[in-house]
């Protein structure tokens, strides 16, 4: 049964209606999930461990795509987990920590990892409103 849009309803690209409720406490919950790890530090255990206590946001509340937009992807954000990775390294560790360790061609390079703050898989070729960049030694 289709529930009829009114004033309240936020419609993303993809077309899924998400209340200003849930848009709200969603916000809230990644603000407060980004507030603990910034506290605690993105790279020390404890963000780790807390990571998986964390309530996750559903992809239609970030604007989550499988494209980039522009230069900024998932793959090279701080709360992507590439298969068989950590997170706060990007897909690339950064471009020079973990680069040389790991194919650059091949079926591991460009799997589905997930977030850290977001609900599923997620491409490193996507993006949504949360993305922050990966900071490298160069800047």
């Amino acid at each position: 049964m289709s529930k009829k849009p009114n004033e309240n309803d936020v419609v993303n690209n993809s077309h899924v209606r998400v209340s200003r409720r849930d848009m709200l406490k969603s916000m809230a919950i990644t603000a407060s999930a980004i507030a603990a790890g910034a506290a605690v530090g993105v790279g020390s255990l404890g963000a780790v461990a807390n990571a998986a206590t964390r309530k996750k946001v559903a992809k239609a509340v970030v604007h989550y795509q499988d494209h980039p937009n522009g230069h900024k992807m998932c793959g090279m954000c701080i709360h992507f987990i590439p298969t068989g990775g950590v997170a706060g390294h990007g897909m690339m560790g950064g471009m020079g920590g973990m680069m040389g360790k790991m194919p650059t061609k091949g079926p591991g390079m460009m799997k589905d990892g997930t977030c850290q703050l977001v609900e599923g898989r997620i491409s490193p070729m996507g993006y949504c409103i949360l993305y922050s960049p990966v900071q490298t030694g160069d800047s």
